[in-house]
């Protein structure tokens, strides 16, 4: 069994890739710019810069969305303001719960958006001649990589939003995790990823294939990255004491509650059972819980079952479903 909002898409190179991606999903960016009314010329101009940003540190990217925007029919620019759009809004706002336990053999991760955004996301696989992932997928945010992410050169990628106080002009949030989910070459493509100058942050939960944990907490201007001990558990605050200064308060305020029910409830040794029971963990109501009004879909990692179990809100009756993740074993980069 699969869910029907399951994709499938190919292209010989990222180009392609993008390609195929347009070609699949431009009716719905179509309409997202259509309605794309609240972005004022001070953020257009934003937009503009953080394009360039990211055509000279990630060219390869833009050479992708400009192959999406040609075959959406479509401007890059508007399909690039869709993308990036939170970037251009002052909002900051408390998005998802990540959990590793079992020394990083299981992974729980829920993704938070907005009630009505349950139509927005899809469980996409990408494959080039390269490389394969699996991913939760928001059709707005065309490169990807930017919720979970899982890819054939070794690595799981659960993303975080964090609230913190310091921007500028760089290369945006998303496609710093896009790289991140493409990960190759660990601490060498860390550290070069990681030397780019960003426009804004967010955490990044990463585990290869060996069951190896990192977690990576990213500013603007800074960034701490530490090799924390399972069970872990990230929300959508600054964890780390070097970074505690940079703390933005956010909308929505669960974030500390989330942090400290989940930690409650991990343990170090745990199954997909009792993670499923985690992430759907409802005992602060509707608007505090680990899983809350905002939870749009889930995603449980089961190492010693080659499984990734998917649950979609717009598909809640089908319960989770699970995937193979053999290629995130069998894959030689």
């Amino acid at each position: 069994m699969q869910h029907i909002n399951y994709y499938e898409v190919e292209g010989s190179d990222q180009v392609e890739l993008g390609r195929a991606l347009g070609a699949k999903f431009g009716y719905k960016i179509r309409e997202y710019i259509a309605d794309f009314e609240d972005v004022d010329e001070p953020a257009w101009r934003r937009a503009r810069v953080l394009l360039k940003q990211t055509d000279k540190y990630f060219p390869k990217y833009v050479a992708e969305l400009q192959a999406y925007a040609d075959a959406a029919d479509v401007e890059l620019l508007d399909l690039w303001a869709v993308a990036i759009e939170d970037e251009l809004s002052a909002e900051a706002s408390e998005r998802c719960t990540t959990v590793v336990t079992n020394e990083g053999r299981l992974i729980g991760h829920n993704e938070d958006w907005d009630p009505d955004a349950s139509t927005e996301i899809c469980i996409l696989k990408k494959r080039t001649r390269s490389t394969t992932s699996l991913e939760l997928y928001y059709y707005g945010c065309a490169l990807g990589g930017v919720a979970f992410s899982i890819s054939s050169h070794g690595y799981i990628q659960s993303v975080n939003s964090i609230a913190h106080t310091d921007t500028r002009d760089g290369v945006p949030k998303h496609v710093i995790a896009r790289s991140l989910s493409d990960l190759r070459f660990g601490a060498t493509d860390l550290e070069r990823l990681l030397a780019v100058p960003r426009s804004s942050g967010f955490a990044h939960t990463l585990v290869d294939r060996t069951a190896r944990l990192t977690n990576i907490e990213c500013t603007a201007t800074q960034h701490q990255v530490t090799k924390p001990r399972t069970p872990f558990v990230h929300t959508n605050h600054l964890l780390d004491p070097g970074l505690t200064h940079l703390r933005r308060i956010a909308s929505g305020g669960s974030s500390a509650q989330r942090f400290e029910d989940a930690v409650a409830m991990a343990s170090p040794t745990m199954d997909a059972t009792s993670m499923m029971r985690l992430v759907g963990d409802q005992s602060r109501g509707k608007s505090k819980s680990v899983f809350n009004r905002d939870t749009i879909a889930r995603v449980i990692v089961d190492f010693d079952k080659r499984i990734a179990y998917f649950w979609l809100k717009q598909e809640s009756e089908k319960g989770w479903v699970p995937y193979s993740i053999d290629f995130l074993f069998n894959h030689v980069s």
